[in-house]
């Protein structure tokens, strides 16, 4: 098992919930919607020992599900990271630490949606994308379909 599924298994055992919602309620993580451009769905930050996931407010359902489930894998996999500093100050790729978080998202929403996926005879990148509400090109990378 991966590091990413590792994280997402010991995440919902410890939360008894694969519901991104209902982590960040257990694990005090507070989420915030906001008025933000439309190019950002959302970030990360932590002050004074508080996270917070900060939403864009104009995201629909869905969308608002993989992101702040996108952002817990950010929480989870990437604790202590600043991608704006690893960005402008470093030649590391953070586009590596976008398709982690994507990864993770991804698996947490499946195990959300896993009775419904569990009943077909075979499973696509489409049938994840549509089942689990996530992209189908992050279904397609994750899940190697």
């Amino acid at each position: 098992m991966d590091k990413i599924k590792r994280c997402v298994r010991e995440l919902i055992d410890r939360y008894h919930s694969a519901d991104p919602g209902t982590i960040c309620d257990k694990a005090g993580i507070q989420v915030l919607d906001q008025d933000l451009p439309a190019r950002v769905n959302g970030f990360t930050v932590t002050m004074m020992d508080i996270t917070f996931i900060v939403l864009n407010s104009s995201l629909g359902y869905y969308e608002r599900r993989f992101i702040m489930a996108h952002e817990l894998g950010h929480i989870m996999l990437h604790k202590g990271t600043n991608s704006i500093a690893l960005s402008t100050s470093t030649y590391f790729c953070v586009s590596k630490y976008e398709r982690e978080a994507d990864s993770f998202a991804a698996w947490l929403l499946m195990e959300c949606e896993m009775s419904e996926l569990s009943a077909l005879e075979s499973v696509t990148a489409e049938d994840i994308s549509k089942i689990a509400h996530i992209p189908k090109s992050v279904a397609e990378q994750t899940f190697n379909i």
